[in-house]
């Protein structure tokens, strides 16, 4: 991709690049959905609670905390599995 330095816009090479990174982009966001679904059904399944449940009681409160997806599994996962 190039940029000019007037207006720093990308110039597109042509309109096959952009439908070839739209695709690619959508794969991607795809992938990362069933990604986090089967993440959140096999962390619900650890902890023995509904995935939604586990969702709205434990990631969407560390997700408006600022933490990311990633680090909200981990704190929840290490939180149920460390010793007291």
């Amino acid at each position: 991709m190039k940029t000019t330095d007037s207006d720093m816009h990308p110039l597109w090479e042509n309109a096959e690049a952009i439908d070839e990174l739209r695709k690619e982009l959508h794969k991607r966001l795809s992938r990362e959905e069933v990604e986090y679904a089967w993440r959140l059904k096999g962390l619900a399944a650890l902890l023995q609670e509904d995935p939604v449940t586990l969702h709205v009681s434990w990631i969407q409160p560390l997700l408006a905390a600022g933490v990311d997806l990633e680090v909200a599994i981990a704190c929840i996962a290490e939180s149920h599995f460390l010793p007291n």
